[in-house]
């Protein structure tokens, strides 16, 4: 069963690291204490790491919610040996585990197959993003050192979305499927209205 943390919770979340960073930062500066020090970075670096996430969805979300993003361009194209890769890694066994921020927007239930396609090339832009940006915070190595902490915790963040971006990918082609044959009845039902045969 999936689990699933809202957008709330995150916000509150990072409010508090927020608080933490600067209480840290402020105690660092009248102390002097080393452990004040490591506490601040990596509260800061926490926060980072949450922030950006709310920040890269919320810009995505503004900028493509009336946009079509194109299923078959270059990025987006899945490719014929992806389904190998997933099946070796077990993504089906693992991605209903994963938790979701926004799960409504995947469910058939609640949401047409087109809106789910979007949403799904949506979530997949928004985590590639974020990957790319889960390196930003290997610029703090030049003022405060330790290299190894940075680069970890960057590599780790990175691997998480990554983990997103391959869930989309793989759950994609049946939603594709699903929706060309949800199209496909649409349009045998209006070639219905227009001969008067359908009541």
């Amino acid at each position: 069963m999936k689990t699933s943390i809202t957008i709330k919770q995150i916000r509150c979340f990072s409010l508090i690291l927020f608080a933490l960073t600067f209480i840290f930062l402020f105690a660092y500066h009248i102390n002097h204490q080393s452990w004040m020090l490591s506490m601040y970075v990596t509260l800061l670096t926490t926060f980072y790491h949450f922030a950006m996430r709310l920040i890269v969805g919320e810009a995505v979300t503004v900028i493509y919610k009336n946009r079509e993003i194109n299923v078959n361009s270059f990025g987006f194209r899945i490719h014929s040996y992806e389904h190998r890769v997933y099946k070796l890694i077990h993504v089906k066994k693992w991605k209903s585990k994963v938790i979701t921020a926004k799960p409504e927007q995947f469910d058939l239930r609640k949401t047409g197959p087109k809106e789910v396609l979007h949403n799904m090339l949506q979530a997949e832009l928004v985590h590639r993003i974020i990957m790319v940006l889960s390196f930003l915070p290997l610029l703090l190595i030049i003022p405060y050192g330790v290299p190894g902490v940075f680069i970890s915790t960057s590599v780790v963040a990175c691997l998480i979305d990554l983990t997103f971006v391959i869930i989309q990918r793989y759950n994609r082609p049946r939603i594709v499927k699903l929706l060309k044959r949800y199209e496909e009845l649409q349009v045998s039902s209006d070639d219905l209205k227009s001969l008067g045969l359908s009541r």
